[in-house]
């Protein structure tokens, strides 16, 4: 008998700390012993933070939503903590007291109207007090140009940035300066992301509210891009904005290496019949309009740059007595309709050189023009 008491008295001690637990965060309790006059006792003891922010939410804007924890604090003759969870029908349930709706209200709304049902249906002469202690978090939908389209979770929390980095970044050929917000209420919202990345504009980079679609055109590779080689990561094609200059798409997409030369940089321009290359200094960067079809070459600690008719135009390491026609033949050879004998040279200081003996500099551009017969006939 007295092995069965005890057995039953261990056994029930069990079970009250696992209801005890089961709050979590919050525990429902009373105590008249620490109440001190009107003093308010925080509904919230201590909590796990599963989100953070960038500054204090905003009761007049932040919108109530299933998912969402309040703690709730009833000071009267004795005292009541309750964590209480926004249902997914957007009541909250308040133990002996009923159900108040909150779905759609502003934080401030909801806290209001939650105090009021309690103040005129259970505890008329309660000091009452409400904390928003968790946020919740839905789903949003993310089409268009990003690496996984579909639905991503967020929170009301997240900006753009963070919603876009769960969709696995921008596509390659995303237009990020004309983003598309589509609300439930049938608004309409642009966003320009690339002001965010570039100046900072939190406004290019917003929050989000639960049913919102964000749409992410794809931009035409041939009508709207540029490329970018040489000694960057991330090469390849790229949508700029129009009236982009070089130093805003620089800021905003390379990142350098260990052995980016930026005072070369090289723009091959593509006409009708020819190629022109622009060798743009940085005191330029900033009024130098990028057009569609421009190559962008970062070259490799001022090295030699090999255009025109070659098999793999590009930038290659500056090699101190190396010739054209050695740089011919890194660059692969010349082509069919390239002429290496008539090679040009644009050297840094603005000059420019026509031969085979030409003494090669660092930051030199050479260019393999076509044959004389090629020119001639127009192929």
């Amino acid at each position: 008998m007295y092995y069965r008491l005890s057995f039953l008295i261990i056994l029930s001690m069990h079970i009250a700390i696992g209801q005890d637990n089961r709050f979590g965060q919050l525990n429902i309790f009373r105590d008249n012993t620490q109440l001190k006059g009107d003093q308010t006792i925080q509904a919230v003891q201590s909590f796990e933070e599963t989100f953070s922010l960038e500054k204090s939410i905003n009761p007049e804007k932040y919108i109530l939503g299933p998912g969402d924890e309040l703690g709730i604090n009833i000071l009267m003759g004795e005292n009541i903590t309750l964590p209480l969870n926004v249902t997914p029908t957007g009541d909250v349930f308040i133990p002996s007291v009923g159900v108040v709706n909150v779905s759609g209200m502003t934080l401030a709304q909801g806290i209001d109207k939650i105090k009021e049902y309690i103040l005129d249906n259970a505890y008329p002469n309660a000091k009452v007090s409400i904390v928003l202690v968790n946020i919740r978090y839905f789903q949003i939908q993310v089409i268009g140009a990003v690496n996984k389209p579909g639905f991503v979770r967020a929170s009301a929390v997240d900006r753009l940035d963070r919603i876009i980095a769960r969709a696995k970044g921008f596509h390659q050929l995303a237009r990020e300066y004309d983003i598309t917000v589509k609300r439930k209420n049938g608004n309409i919202k642009q966003i320009n992301h690339l002001n965010f990345i570039r100046y900072g504009e939190l406004e290019e980079n917003p929050t989000f509210l639960e049913g919102d679609i964000i749409i992410v055109p794809f931009g035409d590779i041939s009508s709207e891009s540029v490329a970018l080689r040489g000694a960057v990561k991330g090469t390849g094609y790229d949508i700029i904005e129009p009236g982009e200059v070089l130093l805003e798409f620089l800021t905003r997409r390379i990142k350098l290496d260990t052995y980016s030369d930026l005072q070369s940089v090289i723009i091959t321009r593509l006409g009708d019949d020819s190629e022109s290359y622009i060798r743009v200094l940085p005191s330029k960067f900033s009024h130098f309009k990028l057009i569609a079809g421009d190559i962008i070459d970062i070259l490799r600690e001022r090295g030699i740059m090999v255009n025109g008719f070659v098999q793999k135009p590009g930038a290659y390491e500056f090699i101190p007595g190396f010739t054209i026609s050695d740089y011919i033949s890194i660059a692969g050879g010349n082509t069919i309709d390239g002429d290496p004998n008539r090679a040009i040279i644009y050297h840094t200081d603005g000059s420019v050189e026509e031969g085979e003996d030409i003494i090669l500099r660092r930051g030199d551009v050479i260019v393999v023009p076509r044959t004389y017969l090629n020119s001639l006939v127009g192929r």
